[in-house]
């Protein structure tokens, strides 16, 4: 569970980063959002909230975005049916639809490629694509 510091900085970062589609920074919220943390306090929590799966950083250098598991607590926890409009909940579901579809478009480029190289035919499964790992891949010569 998020303490009420992480919440209210998720919550400006998801506020930010739906109204600007771009990567948020602490300064930026420190600044935007009248947070009474200091810029490196929001960074420290950012790095945080990343860890738990609740933000994503796109480069090294950018700030950071929220992930579905960010959106999700979003939805389900911070807001009140009076503070988002019909807009916010539409660009929310557009954001985790579209999250689905590049790990599909993803999975679908990779078997497609491995099979034209290999000219083997590739099969990926993953039901949840966070709790699973590739341990091993094998080639197997059908025949020669």
């Amino acid at each position: 569970m998020l303490d009420d510091r992480k919440k209210k900085i998720l919550q400006a970062v998801i506020d930010e980063y739906v109204s600007t589609a771009e990567p948020v920074s602490s300064g930026a919220l420190v600044k935007k959002y009248g947070l009474d943390y200091s810029s490196a306090t929001v960074r420290n929590e950012l790095a945080e909230l990343e860890n738990h799966g609740y933000l994503d950083k796109p480069h090294t250098s950018a700030g950071r975005v929220p992930s579905a598991k960010g959106y999700r607590f979003y939805v389900d926890e911070l807001i009140k049916e009076d503070d988002i409009s019909l807009e916010e909940i539409k660009y929310i579901q557009e954001k985790l639809e579209m999250k689905v579809n590049e790990i599909e478009d993803l999975t679908k480029i990779a078997t497609t490629t491995l099979s034209e190289i290999t000219h083997y035919t590739t099969v990926a499964v993953g039901p949840k694509s966070n709790l699973q790992i590739i341990e091993e891949m094998k080639f197997v010569l059908l025949r020669k």
